[in-house]
């Protein structure tokens, strides 16, 4: 009955917001598609987990806003770095996350930066139709999370399409989501960043490629993991990087699995890196 209600509040918002021209994204040289598209997935979002779920409305509220802002006016990075660090002391004040173990000042603040560099992660991989949606069902459903991931599948189906974008409030939610919902079960911060291996590679890449390039590390572009791959592959893409997460959170927990994501994302990012070189 649930999926029935998340897929009419998907359609309802989605029929407002063009009917009524709100919260659009409009195409520009830097993006993939050529209409004007609505930016609503943490609109829905947020109406349903303020029906169905046991979540903070009040900062699921602020997380909603701000994103709307951002999507309307374009807010600088130094901006966005402020809130995303807002949101980091906020997890850190509310769970000891631990760093080989060792919980202190020191790894406080390495927790800090690690939450920023994570919100930044989900967002790089919310760049093409159907990846991050898909993406962060995986993660819902790994860690059990299905309700949730039910919650995003109408989402996917639209976004998937081109209906409807993530915007940057669906980006903010998905990742407080994600993160509240993990970090009940886990808090040790190597594992985290293994399970969430894949937008953590992206944001490690995405800086190490900007500076061996003598580029602006915080300025965006269009040469991400699935820019490349789409110009090589077309959508085919998606697979591979649906298969990339999934094999991510399923590497045991130890700390021998530190090697095999180094040396996965070594191999990955000599490609990437290449292949950037030749565009």
């Amino acid at each position: 009955m649930n999926i029935i209600i998340y897929f009419l509040v998907t359609i309802l918002v989605l029929i407002i917001s063009k009917k009524l021209n709100l919260f659009m994204d409009y195409p520009t040289q830097r993006k993939n598609h050529t209409l004007p598209t609505p930016q609503i997935g943490g609109i829905i979002l947020f109406i349903l987990l303020a029906i169905y779920s046991k979540n903070s409305i009040f900062i699921l509220l602020l997380l909603l806003l701000f994103g709307i802002l951002d999507d309307m006016i374009k807010l600088s990075y130094k901006q966005k770095f402020v809130f995303e660090f807002l949101i980091a002391v906020y997890f850190v004040w509310k769970h000891k996350l631990t760093l080989f173990g060792y919980q202190n000042i020191f790894t406080d603040i390495f927790a800090i930066v690690w939450i920023v560099a994570f919100f930044n992660g989900i967002n790089m991989i919310d760049g093409f139709n159907g990846l991050s949606t898909g993406v962060s069902i995986i993660y819902f459903s790994t860690i059990g999370k299905f309700d949730i991931s039910l919650m995003y599948l109408p989402i996917f189906i639209f976004n998937f399409y081109g209906k409807l974008f993530m915007g940057e409030s669906g980006v903010l939610i998905t990742g407080y989501l994600l993160l509240s919902s993990i970090l009940k079960m886990e808090n040790e911060m190597v594992f985290l960043t293994i399970f969430f291996g894949y937008p953590f590679y992206e944001v490690v890449a995405s800086f190490t490629r900007r500076i061996l390039s003598k580029e602006n590390p915080f300025i965006a572009d269009r040469k991400h993991l699935h820019h490349i791959l789409h110009e090589k592959m077309g959508s085919a893409f998606l697979g591979i990087s649906y298969l990339l997460a999934y094999t991510l959170t399923l590497f045991p927990r130890n700390y021998v699995s530190i090697i095999y994501y180094l040396s996965i994302s070594l191999f990955i990012f000599f490609i990437h890196f290449k292949l950037t070189k030749e565009k």
